[in-house]
């Protein structure tokens, strides 16, 4: 391991932490604004502009992540974690080209563009939650810089949890039903309580098969090397 890699004692100064901490302070309000403005990104109707915008956000949000953890990205590391997924470079362009067509041409001809950006939004979100769960639950280096052969593997795990995620095998972990005491409510109001808040309770549902997904992908790989 590189000496640069572990944290320098001094006679003035603490000595920067080694291993991850708690966040100093919560990301999920950062975390859905920079997911936002990803899809502000992916809305721009030129040729290879938006994915590089989305790119700078996706740097952004795993820099606030390392940042918080008292951990530092190298250039080489960050731009492996924001980079666009791993495709061939023919596939990639084509996906621009769709993109692109999709925010111009086809765009009255149906929901293909928002289809789009909700999913560039999603990628976003996953990168940074995913990403915070690793440095918090499965790193096992306790070098403080991130360097990018361990950027490129965290990637590699999040786009494939991302598409795990749809798999029926993953169980989401199930939060525990509040005891109702006594309902008053008529039936009708009953039903629609349960649409609204089964609606209210979706994202938080996807984020934990997401979660869970992420979790076996790197289990599947055996533990991290320190």
């Amino acid at each position: 391991m590189a000496s640069d890699d572990l944290p320098r004692a001094s006679n003035d100064a603490k000595p920067p932490p080694s291993v991850a901490s708690s966040p100093a302070a919560p990301s999920a309000g950062r975390l859905a604004i920079l997911s936002g403005l990803a899809v502000a990104a992916s809305a721009v109707p030129i040729p290879f502009v938006p994915e590089r915008l989305v790119a700078t956000v996706r740097g952004s949000v795993v820099q606030d992540v390392a940042a918080r953890h008292g951990l530092s990205l190298t250039r080489d590391a960050r731009a492996a974690l924001a980079e666009a997924r791993g495709e061939a470079p023919a596939r990639l362009l084509a996906r621009r080209l769709l993109g692109v067509l999709s925010k111009t041409v086809l765009r009255r001809v149906g929901p293909l563009g928002f289809l789009t950006a909700t999913a560039t939004s999603f990628e976003v979100f996953a990168l940074g939650h995913l990403f915070e769960r690793w440095v918090e639950r499965h790193r096992g280096s306790r070098a403080v810089r991130i360097h990018e052969s361990e950027a490129r593997r965290v990637r590699a795990f999040v786009d494939r949890a991302t598409v795990h995620a749809l798999s029926p095998s993953v169980t989401a972990k199930q939060l525990p039903a509040s005891a109702i005491v006594e309902d008053l409510r008529d039936e009708s109001t009953k039903i629609v309580d349960a649409v609204l808040l089964n609606a209210a309770g979706l994202p938080g549902w996807v984020v934990r098969r997401l979660e869970a997904a992420f979790d076996e992908v790197v289990a599947a790989e055996g533990p991290s090397v320190d």
